[in-house]
């Protein structure tokens, strides 16, 4: 985890000041290059572990990288992860993010020339705008641009930049290979390998101690992947007492035998965190709340006790999890579409809230199911693979991939979101409805400029949201994740890159 910023032209103290406003992301280092024509920095958070500190930024003297993220190159694992991106960078030029095995935004200086690239899937966020002189400026988050810039944008997933280039897509299939299948038993078969490795991997430096375990499907499978691999790792539950997870958590953590920490909250720390977490995670989308209320609970609970765990995220996404919505679909194609959808807007829905939470409480989260080599295997995987039956159970092929691992219950498990599986879903519907009535959120939407809102809750988070990001721009930057919803924007009012 690491804040990175940037400014493209003179700096009169920009850069320094979008530093100070990401600080939480990495709150042990800061470090800067400047040249007078390109001025870059990072914030650094030390996580522990046998790797380095100071792995986020890197220099040979003529040329300069900042990075948030992991590399995983097996080539590179005795560099750090920034010197892996610089090296990289040497041997292929702006080809170099193909290259790149791992989640990752980068701002590379070569001489007076600025790179910038993230990673395919956008786990690693970055946004970009230019101030009041015309100077190109860039940072991890939206809000360290407040004031500086009023055209923000959303760097692309899968992109590198620069001005001589332009925004130039990259193929993102050079950096790993996977293995081809004849039949659904090889298919499952390498869907546990690939999960397995893909684990492994990102405990190698011994800097990941705990689990974010909700008692779902997916994080009950990286919870046992773990167990496999570090015999005394530590599992961390967030829950209300209505919580539908917590007995599933408790039913995991038993049949491993692992230390099992668990916090309990109520209404009263909902509202307490409710500002904060909504004005973090830069999005007001109904389920995106929900999820970030418990996110940001956990995140304050984990903080002291591990700087580094895993989590379950991606799978719902690359393996078909999301039945509330695939379930709509009346035809193949459809749910083809649907399924492509909620792979492409997961980087500034799901993704962006689990950056945003962790970044909020300075720790770092890894997540084996966004492993480069699982997410392309699990784009070959045919639909039918992984939405099963009459009953359209998704995640099929990963449900038999682990079976036996875990009981039989938590395997075969039904969908639940973090929020109703915690509790705080049934809550917040009661909160806004206090306060806003259906009158309010028709006459909000009948405004002509104004984003769709989809229900009272919405529009009651769109209110704190916008105490803090009043900037309409930042209203453009706010994602949907439900494929069969209308559309949020008009079509004017949605820029392309």
């Amino acid at each position: 985890m690491a804040g990175i910023a940037g400014v493209l032209g003179n700096d009169r103290g920009t850069l320094d000041l979008m530093l100070e406003r990401i600080k939480y992301r990495g709150p042990d280092e800061t470090w800067k290059h400047e040249n007078g024509t390109v001025n870059i920095g990072c914030n650094e958070l030390n996580v522990g572990g046998t790797g380095q500190d100071g792995s986020h930024y890197a220099s040979d003297g003529a040329r300069a990288v900042t990075l948030d993220g992991r590399v995983y190159n097996r080539k590179m694992e005795n560099e750090s992860d920034a010197a892996a991106i610089l090296n990289l960078y040497k041997r292929h030029g702006n080809d170099f993010a193909s290259k790149v095995d791992g989640d990752f935004a980068c701002a590379i200086v070569d001489g007076d020339q600025l790179v910038l690239a993230r990673d395919w899937a956008g786990i690693k966020p970055l946004y970009y705008g230019h101030d009041r002189d015309g100077n190109l400026c860039f940072a991890s988050e939206a809000k360290a641009l407040v004031d500086i810039s009023y055209n923000i944008r959303e760097f692309p997933p899968g992109y590198v930049y620069s001005r001589a280039l332009g925004f130039r897509k990259y193929n993102n299939k050079e950096a790993v290979k996977t293995p081809e299948f004849e039949n659904y038993e090889q298919a499952r078969k390498v869907v546990k390998e690939l999960l397995m490795e893909a684990t492994e991997k990102r405990m190698k430096d011994n800097a990941v101690t705990g689990i974010l375990l909700s008692g779902g499907l997916d994080s009950s499978l990286i919870a046992w992947m773990a167990h496999e691999i570090k015999r005394d790792i530590e599992c961390f539950t967030v829950s209300m007492e209505e919580g539908q997870d917590l007995p599933l958590a408790q039913d995991v953590t038993a049949y491993l035998g692992v230390k099992h920490h668990i916090l309990m909250f109520d209404e009263k720390e909902i509202n307490k965190i409710l500002p904060l977490a909504i004005h973090h995670q830069e999005m007001y989308e109904e389920s995106c709340v929900h999820g970030a209320i418990a996110n940001f609970l956990a995140g304050r609970f984990i903080k002291g006790k591990a700087n580094c765990v895993l989590t379950g995220e991606g799978a719902d996404e690359f393996f078909g999890g999301y039945d509330g919505q695939y379930k709509q679909a009346s035809n193949p194609e459809e749910l083809a579409g649907i399924i492509d959808n909620l792979i492409n807007v997961a980087h500034n829905t799901a993704l962006q809230r689990l950056d945003r939470l962790n970044a909020a409480n300075s720790y770092e989260s890894r997540t084996p199911f966004l492993d480069a080599r699982v997410m392309d295997f699990a784009l070959k995987i045919p639909l039918e693979h992984k939405i099963f039956g009459k009953g359209q159970t998704g995640k099929w092929v990963v449900r038999q991939a682990f079976e036996g691992c875990l009981p039989e219950h938590i395997i075969y498990q039904t969908k639940r979101f973090f929020a109703q599986g915690s509790g705080v879903a049934y809550i917040m519907r009661q909160q806004a409805e206090r306060v806003i009535s259906e009158d309010d959120l028709k006459a909000f939407n009948s405004v002509e400029g104004n984003p769709l809102l989809a229900s009272v809750e919405e529009l009651y988070y769109y209110r704190i949201f916008k105490e803090t990001l009043s900037h309409p721009t930042f209203d453009r930057l706010v994602g949907r994740w439900d494929p069969m919803r209308p559309a949020f924007f008009p079509e004017w009012a949605n820029p392309k890159y």
